[in-house]
């Protein structure tokens, strides 16, 4: 009777490990892993300039997810579950791949961008050189060294344009490049005035 007794006992303690063993859920580390590369990759692809509000997103579902993780480490081990925690790292994973490409198109248009920009102020600033060339010579021209001054500064400026575009700062870029054509239209139209102003005074000179 004892020794059914005590086998009964055996069995059934074999019987509540075992529940507590299968009960104790492991927490998803590999899913963890995988949602913090796909978090990364979509920075790597550039989503902090150009997919900002997306990769906010995404961190902040990965925020909650890790908390849902912390939630449960703090149950008790045969209470544990880490389905919510699982399926919100699934997503993170998906949606970072849709960041890091939306990232990549946005980086590439903005690229274009660019270089569009970078070629029109190339363009503006080549023609005011030409017009400067066309300028008079001699006691006249001294009006327009302060210009020539302006010409200067633009080529260089679009020295750093081209170098911003080298190191991927497309943005960056397209706003200097912006602000040098406008410059140069400006200075542009300074000259053409120098130049009538200096023929007015010739056509004074020889009435």
């Amino acid at each position: 009777m004892r020794a059914m007794l005590s086998q009964r006992i055996v069995v059934g303690m074999a019987g509540v490990a075992t529940i507590l063993v299968i009960g104790c859920a492991q927490p998803p580390t590999e899913r963890l892993g995988a949602a913090q590369q796909a978090v990364d990759a979509a920075k790597a692809a550039g989503a902090t300039e150009y997919a900002k509000e997306d990769l906010v997103a995404l961190e902040q579902q990965f925020a909650l997810a890790k908390d849902e993780l912390t939630k449960q480490e703090n149950v008790l081990p045969i209470f544990r579950s880490y389905t919510d925690a699982d399926k919100m790292l699934i997503t993170i994973v998906e949606s970072g791949g849709h960041v890091a490409a939306k990232a990549a198109q946005g980086k590439e248009a903005a690229k274009t961008a660019a270089l569009a920009m970078e070629k029109e102020a190339r363009e503006v600033v080549a023609s005011a050189e030409e017009l400067m060339a066309k300028a008079p010579s001699g006691k006249e021209r001294a009006a327009l060294e302060s210009l020539q001054q302006d010409l200067s500064g633009l080529q260089n400026g679009l020295g750093a344009v081209h170098q911003s575009i080298e190191k991927g700062d497309f943005l960056s870029a397209e706003t200097q490049a912006k602000t040098l054509k406008n410059k140069g239209a400006s200075v542009s139209e300074e000259i053409q005035k120098a130049i009538e102003k200096t023929k007015g005074k010739k056509a004074k000179v020889h009435a």
